[in-house]
């Protein structure tokens, strides 16, 4: 940059910056990632690829979603939803590749086994279950609206 003269703008830009084309190249809006583009050197205009997930995929990642924030949500003081979400937890982690090739329903039936067996114990985790099993109906039924909130159990007032 240039040294400061009577043409700095309050972003400390002065009139080198504004007569190089640097700037024009920083803030194009031109779609230089297409193939064949003048933008980046080596880069061969590859797009980013989005990632559709069957709707089997999209309802098992929402349901994981509506577990995980129900106990992050409402375990933290709950000696019951601790063990479960350390279980869960562990499950996840224990994954081996006979797991990872499973289907959807069957990975979330097993997380129905965890919740059914911790819901023993706890009537919080029940009604956990309880909702959780409303949304794994979906996986047959797609036009079956399952549970309805945010999380898997109500807010207490």
């Amino acid at each position: 940059m240039a040294p400061r003269s009577n043409f700095d703008d309050e972003y400390g830009y002065d009139e080198d910056d504004f007569n190089s084309s640097h700037l024009d190249d920083e803030f194009s809006f031109d779609d230089d990632d297409e193939v064949g583009g003048t933008g980046r050197i080596g880069y061969a205009g590859e797009e980013d690829e989005e990632v559709n997930l069957p709707y089997e995929g999209e309802l098992f990642n929402e349901m994981l979603s509506k577990l995980h924030g129900t106990l992050i949500m409402f375990g933290e003081d709950d000696p019951a939803m601790m063990d479960l979400q350390a279980e869960l937890l562990k499950m996840d982690t224990d994954k081996g590749v006979e797991v990872d090739d499973m289907f959807y329903l069957e990975e979330a039936s097993l997380i129905s086994k965890v919740l059914k067996k911790h819901g023993a114990n706890s009537p919080r985790i029940q009604e956990i279950y309880t909702n959780y099993m409303k949304d794994i109906v979906r996986f047959s039924d797609e036009s079956d609206a399952g549970y309805p909130g945010d999380y898997y159990l109500e807010e207490q007032e």
